[in-house]
């Protein structure tokens, strides 16, 4: 430590260096008197996965965060804009933040002559990017007091009254904190750790009963639904239908027990693609094959055989693309995210199905309440307990909710509220109309709740908690 550096009150270790982790980190590090390590099991800092939505909700936790700026540069433009343009842009967005714009339109695809069934609105304009665009511009922003370690899978770690948090890697290399922050996802080893402790606990305390559930809870659970992602050249898609709406904007394909969604990232110059394929009798059980696997075009062709022309045309763009089969695994609902020095965030507390729009969303939360609690004078070596177990209270309601929320849309975009398929065709555009009303009607928390105020609750639950 540098003479010129006031010294930490604590040591915060983060492990995962995804979206949820470096959020944090980032966060945490404007605090002079907090020092942060990342720990990524991966050899390198980067991100999987394509495609993230930014809600009205999400960008205002990032413009709190001071991150505003740097994610509308990423936002989409049309070619041979200049920077003015690009400016007047993102003027245009901060001016109709109150406003009900349009978000996603959906069809219903799965037939030769698809079916306009309405379009969602949003508060502000729905921001899209890529991902691992998004997740460069928070390594950048990273301060020069926050160490990065990659590399550094985590076995388990020890945690004993009155002794730093000793952390043990799979390559057999040992390091020490004062917090712990398990941000390793759904397959997440802080996360396991945590609930055998808690189990341990109860068992001890003769609630043998408890201390098994809480093991029961440590795995995820298959959501029945396989997912398959790939990036169009917008200029290929463009070239087979030049009014493709997807390279505008997002569109919702649906389906019974499938559906694509489409919509650019990367200013442009790419169409997100991810088709869905449910298998309702496989929900809740384990999943025992690989998580994520290459997959052949023609195989996701074949799913949307005889769906409609817009569909047709982006399947037909697959041709040579390398395209990622993933099993959608989720968590149970936890009880808690914290337990004494350690919490769980992002994936590894609340994965769930991605027809919410939020995975990522509410990594950023969970990072942007951890930090300003952590940040506050009230929290000390002797509260740190007791100031995890507010930003559990805090957001375990919330994330469960917008799983289940999500869950329940996830049953919508399956169009699994209708009869079999072949009574699909003479449906009314009232019943259509009402299925995307039901859409909508989820996604109001997206744009209705004052993040300002949410974050002030919790200090307030901050003082209440440490005032008992």
């Amino acid at each position: 430590m540098s003479e010129l550096e006031p010294p930490s009150k604590f040591h915060v270790a983060i492990c995962g260096g995804g979206i949820g982790g470096l959020t944090l980190a980032f966060a945490l590090s404007k605090s002079p008197d907090i020092s942060v390590d990342v720990y990524e099991a991966a050899s390198k800092f980067t991100e999987i996965g394509a495609g993230i939505g930014v809600s009205w909700r999400t960008r205002q936790v990032l413009k709190s965060l001071g991150l505003e700026e740097d994610v509308i540069r990423l936002l989409p433009f049309h070619p041979g804009e200049d920077r003015g343009e690009i400016e007047g842009y993102a003027t245009l967005l901060r001016e109709s933040e109150a406003i009900a714009v349009p978000s996603v339109q959906y069809r219903k695809a799965d037939q030769p002559d698809g079916l306009a069934m309405g379009t969602t609105y949003s508060r502000g304009k729905l921001m899209t990017l890529h991902r691992a665009e998004f997740h460069e511009v928070l390594l950048n922003r990273l301060s020069s007091r926050c160490r990065t370690s990659p590399s550094k899978r985590l076995e388990s770690y020890i945690q004993k009254p009155g002794a730093p948090i000793m952390l043990h890697f799979q390559d057999g290399s040992t390091a020490t904190c004062d917090i712990l922050i398990g941000a390793d996802g759904l397959k997440s080893a802080v996360r396991k750790t945590m609930f055998q402790d808690a189990a341990t606990l109860a068992e001890s305390q003769h609630r043998s009963a408890d201390a098994a559930e809480l093991r029961n809870l440590i795995k995820p659970r298959f959501s029945g639904f396989f997912s398959y992602r790939t990036l169009i050249p917008a200029a290929r898609l463009s070239s087979i239908s030049p009014q493709h709406k997807a390279i505008s904007s997002p569109v919702q394909y649906l389906g019974k027990n499938k559906h694509m969604i489409a919509y650019p990232i990367s200013r442009g110059r790419f169409v997100n693609i991810v088709a869905f394929e449910f298998h309702p009798h496989e929900e809740g059980t384990q999943f025992d094959g690989p998580w994520v696997a290459d997959e052949v075009p023609s195989y996701v062709q074949g799913l949307f055989q005889g769906w409609e022309k817009e569909v047709g045309d982006i399947v037909q763009c697959l041709d040579g693309l390398k395209i990622t089969r993933w099993a959608v695994n989720v968590m149970p609902t936890l009880p808690f995210f914290a337990f004494g020095n350690v919490a769980i965030l992002g994936d590894a507390a609340h994965a769930m199905t991605p027809f919410q729009g939020a995975g990522a969303g509410q990594a950023i939360e969970d990072a942007a309440i951890l930090a300003a609690l952590l940040s506050n004078e009230l929290a000390t070596e002797t509260t740190v307990p007791q100031v995890l177990e507010v930003y559990s209270r805090f957001r375990q309601p919330l994330a469960t909710e917008v799983a289940r929320r999500s869950r329940i849309n996830g049953e919508h975009f399956q169009l699994r509220s209708l009869a079999e398929p072949a009574d699909h065709h003479d449906l009314s555009s009232a019943h259509l109309q009402g299925i995307v009303k039901q859409i909508q009607d989820n996604f109001e928390w997206l744009y209705q709740t004052d993040w300002g105020a949410e974050l002030q609750r919790a200090m307030s639950m901050l003082l209440a908690g440490l005032a008992t």
